[in-house]
């Protein structure tokens, strides 16, 4: 009994022992002061690191792994402010910019700043829900837009605090700054990583492409191209391949980035996202755009990589048809609010009514699936969440004509909500 009352008390005191070793090993973990693990820190980031090193670890980490570092870009190379610029703050007595824009990323990178400066990701992206309200005559004349453009006004009638969380989150990477630069980079290059994966993989363009009026998101998913990706390529294709290198052989299926904007094959790379863009898909009416021939091409050249010229013309061929399609569908409902408007019998003003609701979701929401659904590969978008929803709001507004003509003017029975809450791009 003895015997047996010591070797109890032995394995408690280790059981105690080992408890308190790991409460002891747990306590210094998290009070550890987070260090930089990476080497290629060294002489990078001087003074920032000593106190950001404590003050923001995750920055400091991402940027250790970051080929910024492995370069030796110093943290002040990227947020030196310009003595007394209008976005220079000080800073620990340093001149820096707390966000840097293009005109920043402009001194290392000037080809892809200026190639992205006019692109649609640029000053046309805010313009987009501002109008020409918000640039002067020199900007609409440096970027080429029409300064007698008409700004969105549903952007207008919305509370500014919504759209500041909304609209502006993804119109946002065309934003005016105040040293005279348009855009904001880290809008794809998100983090202090700057990798190449990243931008390459299509979850960063997915967090502003999607939903009821955009949802390349959802296509791109439901396309043959996003079901590689899903089931081949998110762990396998060279997502840190050298940058004018890319062909087939690295990508078993197009991204986003690799259709719209990276060197692949014969292709030539660009930051300007419409560079390979035949159509403006995103109007009431779809329109073709200036020189629409040469950017054709320029997709093309990226679809030969693994498809044969006459499946790539045929596609083009009947994605055309489809958004000629659309647009005669919109035109009919255009012209149907417009009769309405001009005869008085529904208010003039823009979203006064559920007619206008009715209107704006035919071209701004299954107008534009039906034609990104046709371009992209998607045919459940092109079907079901584009035409024959189309189809229904043609003869719900059909009937609202013809019973606003019978009465004379809008009556409240005729005031049914617009197509607001229907499930759409699922």
């Amino acid at each position: 009994m003895k015997q047996t009352k010591v070797w109890r008390n032995l394995v408690l005191a280790l059981a105690l022992t080992l408890l308190v070793g790991s409460l002891f090993s747990l306590w210094k973990t998290s009070n550890k002061e987070v260090t930089a693990s990476p080497p290629n820190f060294a002489g990078n980031g001087g003074s920032c690191l000593t106190c950001h090193n404590r003050a923001t670890p995750g920055i400091v980490t991402q940027y250790g792994e970051s080929r910024h570092a492995a370069s030796k870009v110093a943290c002040i190379d990227c947020h030196r402010g310009e003595p007394g610029g209008k976005l220079t703050v000080d800073h620990h007595d340093n001149n820096i910019v707390i966000r840097p824009t293009p005109e920043n990323c402009s001194r290392c990178h000037p080809t892809q700043t200026a190639q992205f400066d006019h692109s649609r990701h640029g000053a046309a992206a805010w313009y987009a829900q501002t109008g020409p309200s918000a640039f002067t005559d020199d900007q609409l004349k440096r970027y080429g837009l029409n300064s007698a453009g008409k700004y969105n006004d549903l952007y207008h009638i919305e509370n500014p605090d919504v759209t500041k969380m909304g609209c502006e989150t993804c119109h946002g990477i065309g934003k005016p700054n105040e040293d005279g630069s348009f855009g904001d980079c880290s809008k794809c290059h998100a983090g202090h990583t700057f990798s190449k994966a990243q931008v390459r993989k299509p979850e960063i363009c997915g967090s502003c492409h999607l939903g009821p009026d955009h949802p390349m998101k959802e296509i791109y998913e439901e396309s043959i191209h996003g079901t590689l990706y899903e089931n081949v390529g998110r762990d396998n294709w060279g997502w840190d391949a050298p940058a004018g290198t890319l062909s087939s052989r690295d990508f078993g299926a197009p991204t986003c980035a690799i259709c719209h904007m990276s060197a692949f094959g014969a292709a030539p790379g660009s930051h300007d996202v419409g560079a390979r863009l035949s159509w403006t898909l995103t109007p009431a009416q779809a329109e073709k755009r200036v020189d629409w021939e040469t950017r054709r091409l320029n997709m093309q050249t990226v679809c030969l990589e693994c498809h044969s010229s006459t499946f790539t013309k045929t596609l083009y061929e009947n994605a055309d048809k489809v958004i000629l399609q659309s647009n005669a569908n919109v035109k009919i409902a255009q012209d149907i609010i417009k009769k309405l408007k001009d005869e008085k019998l529904i208010p003039s003003e823009p979203f006064s009514s559920s007619i206008d609701f009715k209107g704006f979701e035919i071209w701004h929401h299954e107008g534009r699936r039906m034609r990104f659904g046709a371009v992209m590969n998607g045919p459940d978008f092109v079907q079901w969440h584009g035409v024959y929803e189309q189809l229904i709001d043609l003869t719900e507004l059909k009937e609202w004509d013809a019973d606003i003509r019978a009465r004379g003017g809008m009556s409240h029975t005729t005031q049914d909500t617009s197509k607001s809450t229907k499930t759409e791009a699922r």
